[in-house]
């Protein structure tokens, strides 16, 4: 691994290392950004140049802090858990892929820079006020998803003088995931992992610790506060030298953590020697690494990120991954659930020195899976530039996301690069004509096996928000957590249709589809009945014909088409129908319009009754401190309610209501209220199917 490109980066954070790439090579992908770089460069908000946000955030941790850990005395504990379980991914269907072809046994694993483009970094802040952050939308392709940032150690405020921060920062060897990042990838059934990085400036036998019943207690912490926090484990990045003593009873604690809590997902770096404890890489799986797998009575990690030499220009050790493949099937173990091998793409962008498309794609089994490393530095490349601050070039951003998970040509049918690689590499990083997208290589994953589905395209991040059509926001703000579930393509179109995320305006959350033209877009890949009707509701503007498309699992080859009823409305058009389902199962749910419009919300579910919960309970509110210009910051709690799938915060005033933010837990933190809109605070939740409950009602004394 190229050091001064990450360890740099988790030593002293993102504003050296963005110095040291802003000098990659340009495109015309570049060159199409410039107007946009122009318009939002000027007073664009600085990555990590705010210190430490207000309210909750996550930090580092060493051996000291895990031990300390307490959930009724750690800082705004109940603000910073997922409650919300891994979602149950159906099963393959190979007639409903992008790519019939392509072997959903192939996994994908990203280690991502989650806070990118935000002013905080050294605490991850879960919740906030920024429009411009990275936010993930292509949860279908992941199966586990790794946080990859150094926190600083504590809870203690970061120092900053004039944006800068203080050198000498303490960073922490544990990293918990992001809450929201959390809540997301367990939405679309991915699993979420956190960081364990060493070297750090402190002592590594502190974490190695026996008792005399041979426990270790800071594993014991660890699976607290994973199952706390609601994360699903660890990326091991040890990449320091050790004792061979240290080495040996790192891996009593290994097998003393995985048989205390076998769900503890570790996916270990090929970075440590397995007998002696230094640092080497060996580019593959090898019989040597493979031993940190442990063994069925005694598990270790569960997976190997393969170091990114596998493919080296020269010399690299396993440039078609067979060897690593043979090794792992002669240790008794399948290469594509044990092996990743790593893509870097922090430097590299969408021209990385890896070509893991040499040795995979459709009707080409790949012999491992694959693993990415940073996939958001374009965005934060971008952010540094200032050139994400604007509406304009986060459109160009989105597109360029697009590209890097869809292929070239933002369609994932006809995904795969457009002219040959070629040398040298990690230059001319944007240029993703020679990209495959990672749809040549990883099938589709879906979680919708059941009803209702409903999407308002909420991605997580927004510079507005609106609720039933009606603008409740003006302002930007971010929180992964409360994105809905990811749609599978994004986008697979047919006919004469393009389709981009917008965002002007919305009718549930701060974006919508804009659609232009005349076609087929593929919605959702599924497996799903109902007993009898399935109901169905769309959201519109300036669209001229609508119809929803069944593909039945029985007859994939076709896809059955409904017309719907315009049943009238004002700003949104509202388009209804219901299908007969009758026990036949689902594989895929489609649209087919026209026109130059809009799609504001897509709800599926079985008629009868809709899923309202009832009104909250316990709703209270507390000032939490200065906000600034006369502003307040103020802590919420209520109950928990087994009905509700979220709940919306509001400000209510004499104008009306507006939006303060949307949580799946019993807690939320506004940062910066302006009380002369009013003091008065409704909090409402909602169902699975998006039905509304009655508010519960509080006010600031």
């Amino acid at each position: 691994m190229t050091e001064i490109n990450r360890r740099t980066f988790l030593t002293v954070g993102g504003v050296g290392l963005a110095a040291l790439l802003v000098g990659n090579g340009t495109t015309a992908a570049n060159a199409a950004t410039g107007s946009a770089a122009a318009a939002g460069a000027k007073g664009a908000p600085v990555p990590a140049s705010g210190g430490t946000p207000p309210g909750p955030y996550t930090f580092g941790w060493t051996a000291d802090d895990l031990l300390d850990f307490d959930p009724a005395s750690t800082p705004w504990g109940r603000h910073l858990q997922c409650l919300i379980p891994r979602a149950k991914r159906i099963a393959p269907f190979a007639a409903t892929q992008a790519h019939p072809d392509l072997d959903p046994a192939v996994q994908l694993s990203t280690l991502t820079i989650d806070d990118a483009g935000s002013i905080y970094e050294g605490h991850n802040q879960a919740i906030g006020l920024e429009a411009q952050v990275y936010t993930q939308r292509y949860w279908a392709y992941i199966d586990i998803w790794g946080t990859w940032h150094g926190q600083v150690d504590g809870p203690a405020p970061i120092e900053m003088v004039d944006g800068e921060r203080v050198p000498g920062r303490p960073y922490g060897v544990i990293d918990i995931p992001n809450p929201g990042w959390t809540e997301a990838a367990h939405k679309n059934g991915a699993l979420s992992i956190g960081g364990w990085f060493w070297p750090r400036p402190v002592d590594f036998d502190a974490f190695l610790v026996q008792r005399a019943d041979g426990s270790f207690p800071v594993a014991d912490k660890l699976i607290e506060i994973r199952q706390y926090f609601g994360f699903d484990g660890l990326f091991i990045n040890q990449e320091a030298t050790v004792t061979t003593a240290q080495i040996t009873k790192f891996k009593d604690f290994l097998r003393y953590l995985k048989r205390t809590d076998p769900d503890f997902y570790l996916q270990g770096y090929d970075s440590a020697d397995f007998d002696r404890g230094f640092v080497t890489y060996e580019n593959r799986l090898s019989e040597n690494n493979l031993r940190w797998l442990g063994t069925p009575d005694a598990p270790m990690y569960d997976s190997i990120f393969m170091n990114y030499w596998w493919q080296a220009t020269t010399g690299g050790a396993d440039r078609d991954l067979t060897k690593s493949a043979a090794s792992a099937r002669a240790a008794g173990h399948d290469p594509r659930v044990v092996g990743f091998a790593g893509v870097e793409h922090q430097k590299g962008g969408f021209r990385p020195e890896e070509d893991f498309g040499s040795v995979a794609g459709p009707g080409r089994p790949a012999p491992t899976s694959v693993a990415l490393f940073v996939d958001s530095q374009i965005w934060l490349d971008g952010s540094w530039r200032g050139e994400t601050s604007s509406p304009e070039g986060r459109s160009t951003y989105r597109d360029l996301e697009q590209r890097f998970w869809s292929g070239p040509t933002g369609n994932p049918v006809t995904s795969g690069r457009l002219e040959p690689r070629t040398p040298p590499y990690r230059t001319d990083t944007l240029n993703y004509r020679q990209w495959d997208g990672i749809a040549h290589w990883i099938t589709e994953r879906s979680p919708y096996g059941a009803l209702p589905i409903v999407t308002d395209f909420n991605v997580g991040v927004g510079s507005s928000f609106h609720l039933d059509g009606v603008k409740v926001r003006t302002g930007g703000w971010d929180n992964m957590g409360s994105a809905d579930r990811a749609l599978t393509w994004q986008y697979w179109t047919e006919g004469d249709l393009s389709v981009v995320l917008d965002e002007s305006t919305s009718f549930g959350s701060a974006h919508c589809l804009r659609l232009r033209g005349a076609g087929i877009v593929h919605l959702f890949k599924t497996d799903l009945t109902a007993a009898k009707t399935m109901a169905v509701s769309l959201r519109t503007q300036q669209l001229t014909s609508v119809e929803i498309g069944i593909t039945w699992k029985d007859a994939p080859d076709a896809i059955d088409w409904r017309a719907l009823e315009n049943a009238g409305g004002a700003t949104w058009m509202e388009w209804r129908g219901e299908v007969d389902v009758n026990d036949r199962r689902i594989a895929r749910i489609s649209l087919r319009t026209a026109g130059d419009g809009r799609l504001g919300r897509v709800s599926l579910r079985e008629a009868g009754k809709p899923l309202q919960p009832a009104a909250p309970s316990g709703f209270s509110v507390k000032d939490a401190g200065e906000g600034g210009e006369g502003r307040r910051h103020l802590a919420f709690e209520w109950d928990v309610r087994e009905d509700a799938a979220g709940y919306d915060v509001l400000q209510v005033g004499a104008a009306g209501a507006t939006w303060l933010g949307r949580v799946h837990r019993g807690a939320f933190f506004a940062e910066s209220v302006d009380l002369s809109v009013g003091r008065a605070f409704h909090l409402v939740a909602f169902g699975a199917d998006a039905h509304r409950s009655a508010p519960a009602r509080t006010a600031l004394q």
